[in-house]
């Protein structure tokens, strides 16, 4: 049976406060791993994660593990935010090892999100959050009650496989 996703635009930029609040606390129950992250992030809050990686060369993003407990905090920090960056959630029994991550989600160039039937870039993960450029908001999701969540918030929402038959 092929998996039904719920791919969403929005066609404005929000900041992560205001993403996370809108699945009604249903992020909690996930891990996320962050990648493909520019934005304001300060150093002091990487207290908040499990497991982290940073890399200071071209050939590697700066990749983190966090539970959605510690999501929902670091949401509601003021000095926060992402120009660009992948939010994938997975189950909380399922375990990423950063050393040997294979699939790093990415969105910064990525041309995957803009065909007829995009999906979440790694295998395992349940839903992707996209920041993109500062001006959209990507969410794909297995989850149809975060999607219901997330499109009751955002009047101004678009079916993504809609938006790129336009």
């Amino acid at each position: 049976m092929e998996e039904t996703y719920k791919n969403t635009i929005l066609e404005s930029f929000y900041d992560l406060k205001e993403i996370v609040s809108s699945f009604n606390n249903l992020h909690e129950k996930y891990n996320w791993l962050l990648s493909d992250l520019d934005g304001s992030f300060p150093d002091k809050y990487l207290h908040y994660f499990t497991d982290y990686r940073i890399y200071n060369n071209r050939t590697n993003t700066s990749t983190y593990w966090i539970t959605g407990e510690k999501l929902t905090e670091l949401a509601n920090k003021e000095d926060i935010y992402f120009i660009w960056g992948v939010f994938s959630a997975f189950d909380k029994k399922e375990i990423i090892n950063l050393d040997v991550l294979k699939e790093e989600p990415y969105a910064d160039g990525n041309p995957d999100f803009w065909i007829e039937a995009p999906i979440i870039q790694h295998p395992k993960a349940i839903i992707e959050l996209v920041f993109w450029d500062s001006s959209l908001i990507l969410l794909l999701s297995k989850d149809e009650e975060v999607s219901r969540y997330f499109r009751n918030k955002f009047a101004k929402w678009k079916d993504l496989e809609e938006y790129n038959n336009e």
